[in-house]
């Protein structure tokens, strides 16, 4: 069985060609396991059991339990017996993914954690012959879909834990956002060079969903299947969820609404070459300018605070993360 990874920025629509990719017949995709910057590096830590990590990579597939998870408040999940798990020279998450194929007679299957962009060395020891999708998208879009995140939970009215939502909300700091994007970037474009890696535009696959769905695909082995252009509007951090499926080019400018005009300025003198739709010619506001600084440290500071206990290491997070 084939797997793939779909990688890139936060933000930048990894979910929803995750989703895409889903809905064909012949390809299994999970839910955002966080395996190599959560799970794995808790269990190294905590001396925990394969069926400890086991036991949570199936909450979070199956129960939508990852934010228990994450605050470390997940206590009622019984550990499999050892002979349920992949024999001991089988990685776990390869052995995770196989049986979701087996189960569901996937030729391919597909994991969707964004921060996985940082662990692609330790996924090809894994998973050998292994394929990365990686997310390019707009970056004035990416810092308006941060700077609005928090209201995720509020437009799909899901529960989301307030720790998380506050955290999100002084993560996504325009400001904050645009500095750490430097990062990101770089480890983007080292990435795109690689011959594993299939860059996938967000743009492109709104504008023009069926030929690039086809392409990722072939690429994957398996044939088109109309069934990916019903995604739905799930997620968004701009609208509120209506129900509505397939893609919609209309929302591909929404971050105009969203950012101000010194925010977009920023965006656009700083990463002007990873832009994808044309530049606006913003100029900078004094006002909005002094708020962005003057908010900051604050933003920082909390953030912080909130993202406690949220990563296996932190130390490690933030080398590879942020350095």
């Amino acid at each position: 069985m084939r797997a793939a990874f779909v990688i890139g920025p936060s933000r930048s629509g990894t979910s929803v060609l995750a989703q895409a990719l889903g809905r064909h017949a012949q390809i299994v995709a999970t839910d955002e396991l966080h395996y190599y910057n959560l799970l794995k590096p808790l269990a190294e830590a905590g001396g925990h059991s394969r069926g400890w990590v086991w036991a949570r990579l199936d909450a979070i597939e199956h129960e939508g339990r990852f934010f228990e998870i994450k605050n470390g408040m997940l206590t009622d999940v019984p550990e499999p017996n050892e002979d349920a798990l992949p024999q001991p020279g089988v990685p776990l998450l390869r052995g995770f993914l196989e049986q979701l194929g087996q189960e569901s007679g996937a030729a391919a299957a597909i994991e969707q954690t964004p921060m996985n962009l940082y662990y692609r060395d330790e996924i090809r020891r894994d998973f050998p012959g292994a394929v990365f999708l990686l997310m390019q998208r707009d970056p004035r879009a990416i810092i308006a879909s941060q700077k609005m995140r928090w209201k995720v939970g509020e437009h799909g009215r899901r529960d989301i834990p307030a720790r998380d939502i506050a955290r999100v909300r002084h993560a996504g700091h325009p400001l904050l956002q645009v500095l750490l994007l430097r990062r990101t970037l770089r480890a983007m474009a080292a990435a795109m060079i690689e011959p594993d890696v299939v860059l996938v535009t967000y743009e492109d696959m709104v504008s023009q969903p069926k030929s690039v769905l086809a392409g990722v695909a072939a690429r994957l082995g398996v044939e088109d299947d109309p069934s990916m252009l019903g995604v739905s509007d799930a997620g968004s951090s701009h609208t509120v969820e209506s129900g509505r499926t397939g893609f919609d080019s209309s929302r591909l400018e929404g971050w105009r609404k969203s950012l101000t005009e010194t925010e977009t300025w920023l965006v656009e003198q700083l990463y002007g070459d990873a832009l994808v739709l044309p530049v606006t010619g913003a100029r900078p506001r004094l006002i909005e300018t002094m708020k962005l600084v003057l908010s900051l440290p604050l933003a920082v500071v909390m953030a912080l605070y909130h993202s406690a206990g949220g990563y296996g290491n932190l130390l490690d997070a933030v080398r590879r993360r942020f350095l």
